[in-house]
């Protein structure tokens, strides 16, 4: 699991308040968008062993619960096989000199696979979903209880069998802090890569804190390991993107 906690430290170091988005919800989509193209289901750098297990619980439930809200779904993941096409027919796309990828070139190569996956499948949205790493919310404040929060999830920050009476006034230090927590997400965008809606359901903390106030990376064994625990995140997700207030024009 190193990489993991590696991949962690960057996240933490990079991560910062972001504007909310004018997204769209669920029947904002369905009017405007029939046809959803699948095109993948991503797990970041660290928690590849386990990705084989969450696509196939995933990937099937995303694509019922999308049908069951009014959305016809088309598998589109031949846009990656376009798009690997397309960047061998490309000689220019990294210098030769230093290796450095044309970034500018590479998004008009990846422009162009959507819009060839658009006219070949017929979609009218795309939808890339996966697990992704985000900050869980946490206070020492007893009233508020000994949880870390997000993407609608709520999770104990202590180890099992650890008495917050015995180590919270030793390790905190602050009133506030986080802990890596994984998440469910799903990105929908349209024919030209822009955002329509993002929307994520929390599935559990990566970490907690041991009897020394340390925080400790889960073993391996105890991460992923309870079905309705993922399901659970889907449907936090699924509710998000239902209940997104849409602006008024």
């Amino acid at each position: 699991m190193n990489k993991l906690l590696v991949f962690i430290l960057v996240l933490f170091a990079v991560s910062g308040c972001k504007s909310t988005p004018d997204y769209l919800n669920t029947k904002s989509l369905v009017t405007n968008y029939q046809t959803v193209g699948l095109v993948s289901f991503d797990v970041p750098e660290g928690l590849e062993y386990f990705a084989p297990k969450l696509k196939q619980f995933y990937k099937p439930r995303i694509e019922t619960e999308l049908e069951k809200a009014g959305f016809k779904t088309v598998d589109a993941s031949s846009f990656y096989t376009r798009l690997k096409e397309l960047k061998k027919e490309t000689p220019d796309l990294y210098n030769s000199n230093t290796g450095q990828l044309n970034e500018a070139l590479y998004d008009q190569l990846y422009n162009q696979a959507l819009k060839e996956t658009k006219e070949k499948l017929n979609v009218d949205i795309f939808l890339f979903a996966g697990i992704d790493i985000t900050q869980a919310h946490f206070s020492n404040n007893f009233l508020l209880g000994y949880t870390a929060d997000w993407y609608g999830q709520s999770e104990d920050f202590l180890e099992d069998g650890v008495d917050a009476g015995d180590v919270l006034g030793s390790f905190f230090v602050e009133k506030t802090g986080h802990l890596p927590g994984a998440y469910i997400y799903l990105s929908f965008k349209d024919t030209e890569y822009k955002d329509l809606s993002f929307v994520g359901g929390g599935i559990e903390l990566l970490a907690r804190f041991d009897d020394d106030g340390n925080a400790k990376m889960k073993t391996a064994e105890y991460l992923f390991d309870d079905e309705a625990q993922l399901a659970n995140a889907l449907d936090l997700a699924f509710t998000h993107l239902a209940n997104i207030k849409q602006r008024k024009k």
